[in-house]
């Protein structure tokens, strides 16, 4: 079965932005800019939040002029840009979920993210892996895909499915080949369990903190995170603790999870976020909303982006956890 798509399924028009409302058969094409979703058969970080497709694998196309096709059967992706960039430029990505154990026997959500730019006419590839709790894994489970690209006349493949695994297995290295090193401290208190964290950056009592995330769930404390949003009443917080969060990573992550086009967010999106300001998604009596610089606006598709943002998102992925574990949790990865 082979099917072409255009549009973007997490574009928030009409406030209908759905992550995963795209599931692939077994092959694909893709043309335009848009954010698109295919199944795990490696299972997905919450399940119940993936809905009964497990479609929380991602591919984005960041500019026009590129073109992805998947082959679930040989699992491959390949990406076509035949576009010449004046400078670097990120045109598109791969996000693959999957899990891994850690010395202790405890299965543990994990995420690789391939980012795919273009400086001329040449292809970069950089990695990083997410887990929301620091450590080594064994045992990954993640599907095998392998990413091409074009290359004048021919293709090369700029990752392998041994280098996913490599990544993902000893993911506070991957962060360190990066230069980055991601520092979450748990802010729960007596026994809290709203997911509460505090993100830095760079080692020991060099790191800076740069973002606060919480999630707040009133009606059901301790419940599962799935369940927790079905109640219809809850708040997913994230707060700037500098005025140094790169623009373009706030550009990009309205992108990814269908939040571009809501007209209250106009200027975090010109200027990226000031220090102390916060976005809040949320829903309040089963009714969405977005909230940003003292307004509120009502906002459908909030469901859909704050589920795309905890499956997606290093920030998300360790929110998530912590929302279902009673102890606390320790993170390091590279969370761009």
């Amino acid at each position: 079965m082979h099917i072409r798509s255009s549009f973007p399924a997490r574009r928030a028009a009409l406030g209908l932005a759905l992550a995963g409302a795209f599931t692939l058969a077994s092959a694909a094409d893709f043309t335009g800019r848009g954010v698109f979703n295919f199944k795990s058969d490696a299972d997905c970080p919450f399940a119940a939040l993936a809905g009964a497709g497990n479609d929380c694998n991602r591919l984005a196309l960041d500019d026009p002029e590129t073109r992805a096709s998947l082959d679930g059967a040989a699992h491959t992706i390949r990406f076509t840009n035949t576009r010449s960039y004046a400078e670097k430029t990120i045109v598109g990505d791969v996000l693959l979920q999957g899990s891994g154990q850690t010395r202790g026997g405890q299965r543990v959500p994990l995420t690789f993210h391939a980012l795919l730019s273009r400086s001329g006419t040449d292809w970069s590839v950089s990695s990083h892996a997410h887990s929301p709790m620091g450590g080594e894994f064994n045992d990954i489970r993640i599907d095998p895909y392998q990413v091409v690209v074009n290359e004048a006349n021919t293709e090369r493949v700029v990752l392998t499915a041994d280098q996913v695994i490599e990544a993902l297995a000893r993911p506070s290295l991957t962060a360190r080949l990066a230069n980055v090193l991601v520092q979450v401290d748990d802010n729960r208190t007596d026994g809290a369990r709203d997911a509460d964290i505090t993100i830095g950056l760079g080692l020991g009592k060099a790191s800076k903190s740069v973002a606060r995330a919480r999630f707040h769930a009133p009606a059901a404390k301790g419940r599962e995170l799935a369940e927790a949003m079905r109640q219809g009443n809850w708040t997913l917080e994230l707060q700037a603790l500098s005025g140094k969060i790169p623009r373009q990573v706030v550009q990009r992550d309205l992108f990814l999870y269908g939040l571009e086009s809501q007209s209250l967010l106009q200027p975090l999106l010109q200027r990226g976020f000031r220090k102390n300001e916060k976005l809040v998604l949320g829903a309040a009596g089963g009714k969405g909303f977005v909230r940003y610089d003292g307004q509120q606006r009502e906002f459908a598709g909030a469901d859909a982006a704050a589920r795309a943002f905890l499956q997606d998102s290093f920030i998300g992925l360790v929110l998530g956890w912590q929302q279902q574990q009673p102890q606390p949790v320790q993170a390091k990865a590279d969370a761009r």
